[in-house]
């Protein structure tokens, strides 16, 4: 994760459900230089919650870091955000669309600094989820990534990959598309940013 993060300024931590991306993000917080800024869902803020983000990164000893609900994104830009040097954003999925008030304030916060996200789903309807939350750190028409510079062409063409076909009546001819742009996806951007495990691999 951290050479990831250093290559390309910007990681998803994607593990399923319940096997540790706080955990992981406060080993990964440990390594990295400057303050963090955690933005996360006010119930995963409670210092009450045992893995809350506060309590993990206590546990873990991780230094100069603020935590902030992300109902509160416009609070964070009164203040001065450009003092973090890294921000973790938890459940990143909330973020998969661009037209919304929330991820311009997001996007704002961002700018210039090394984002990890974390969600166990961070596609939920198309293509386009992924390309949102990338463009948090990665120019959307000049990417470092190997062999795909222009990220908006390419999950564009993705989505033309299903232009036209309905989820029920061409129910089968959706569904192999929605694979081949998944499979796509993994190895022309994920593999490159993403860091997942999964049950069977514990």
């Amino acid at each position: 994760a951290r050479k990831v993060l250093d290559e390309y300024g910007g990681l998803f931590l994607s593990d399923v459900v319940g096997l540790g991306k706080t955990y992981m993000s406060a080993l990964l917080a440990q390594q990295l230089d400057g303050r963090s800024l955690v933005i996360a869902p006010p119930h995963l803020l409670d210092r009450h919650n045992p893995g809350s983000w506060p309590n993990v990164f206590g546990d873990f000893h991780v230094p100069h870091t603020d935590f902030e609900s992300v109902g509160r994104l416009e609070d964070l830009l009164e203040r001065d955000v450009s003092r973090y040097k890294n921000v973790f954003i938890d459940e990143s999925h909330r973020f998969r669309t661009e037209d919304t008030q929330s991820y311009e304030l997001l996007a704002q916060i961002c700018r210039g600094k090394r984002v990890i996200l974390v969600s166990a789903t961070p596609l939920n309807n198309t293509p386009r989820d992924i390309l949102s939350q990338v463009k948090l750190f990665q120019n959307g028409k000049n990417s470092t990534i190997p062999n795909v510079r222009n990220l908006e062409a390419f999950f564009a063409r993705l989505e033309r990959n299903l232009h036209g076909l309905d989820r029920q009546r061409d129910r089968e001819r959706y569904f192999a598309v929605v694979q081949a742009n998944a499979r796509a996806t993994r190895e022309h951007v994920l593999k490159y940013l993403m860091i997942r495990r999964t049950r069977s691999e514990i």
